[in-house]
């Protein structure tokens, strides 16, 4: 019953995500928050604007979250990732992101995924004969303001030039134009900070700063035991799903499937570097690409008992991971 409700193409699913997010993530509303120092600008000027009462930041978190779940759902959705058209994607994003503990529920790449999300959409949208330039700037554009909240993901620039290099035919100003959004965001930020008094600013070491307080914290073991027994079968099985979509597709759908594989090559180098500057990086990186991955786990017509069962086992292990 989960699984057929979020397979479906009924826009209506999503109101259930008004229950599902606050339902897993209410109990961190008093956790501790961020404290300002050490972080991209905007992700300060944000926290100056929330204040400090730990309430404020959990419900900005809780919004964010709700956004991205309906957000990979389009991009799921409009870039042909799955099979068919489903909600899947809103319903595993919160449930995969609340297996993690992190000290603070607001960080800043949550803060910045938006953008990530928004980004990629627009870049692939482009088509393999159509204009492309504007939605390769917009979205070089968007992965500066990313940035600005937390600096890796100016690295994924180099998903925008993979997806250039399968979807069009070789043009130079295409692999030029998102670095150029890109550079225009972090120059005027520079400018604006000058003409403050600001500067100099040192991006680079918000990296190690902020990575510090966002830790993936140590499980027991037979928490860590029986999520292995039900995430480990369903990410096979999605492998297993997305390697034979893959090959029985046609070639605009190959080109955006490998599109988001290089999205989750350059996500899995984000998170490596992070975690070699701080043992730690924060859960959403991992979160994201595995929700849309695990997508195809669940397509399938066959075994749905299994499947729905895994969803519940997922389901459970979320809650008891947030409130047990």
């Amino acid at each position: 019953m989960l699984v057929g409700l979020y397979r479906s193409n009924q826009p209506a699913v999503l109101l259930t995500l008004m229950v599902l997010v606050p339902g897993l993530f209410l109990g961190d509303l008093a956790g501790p928050v961020v404290a300002p120092g050490g972080s991209m600008v905007l992700f300060e000027r944000l926290l100056v604007a929330l204040g400090p009462k730990a309430w404020v930041h959990g419900l900005f978190a809780i919004g964010l979250m709700l956004l991205m779940a309906v957000q990979l759902t389009g991009l799921v959705n409009s870039a042909d990732l799955a099979d068919r058209r489903n909600h899947l994607p809103a319903f595993l994003f919160p449930v995969l992101l609340a297996l993690f503990v992190r000290s603070a529920l607001l960080d800043p790449a949550l803060v910045g995924m938006p953008l990530v999300i928004w980004a990629m959409r627009r870049a692939w949208s482009m088509t393999n004969n159509g204009p492309a330039l504007s939605s390769l700037f917009d979205a070089g554009f968007l992965l500066g303001l990313a940035a600005l909240f937390y600096l890796p993901y100016a690295f994924l620039v180099v998903v925008l030039w993979a997806s250039i290099s399968v979807i069009r035919p070789f043009q130079l100003r295409e692999y030029i134009v998102p670095v150029l959004g890109l550079a225009v965001v972090l120059y005027l930020t520079w400018g604006v900070l000058h003409l403050n008094g600001a500067t100099p600013w040192r991006p680079l070491l918000t990296i190690a700063e902020q990575g510090v307080s966002i830790p993936l914290a140590p499980r027991s073991g037979l928490f860590r035991g029986l999520l292995y027994v039900v995430l480990v079968p369903v990410l096979l099985v999605a492998l297993l799903d997305f390697a034979v979509s893959y090959q029985r597709g046609v070639m605009q759908v190959k080109n955006l499937r490998s599109s988001f594989l290089a999205w989750g090559a350059a996500l899995t180098v984000i998170m490596l570097g992070v975690y070699l500057l701080n043992k730690a990086f924060p859960p959403v990186l991992l979160a994201v690409p595995l929700a849309v991955l695990c997508v195809h786990a669940f397509m399938g017509e066959k075994r749905k008992a299994l499947r729905g069962a895994a969803a519940w086992g997922l389901l459970v292990m979320a809650l008891w991971a947030q409130w047990g």
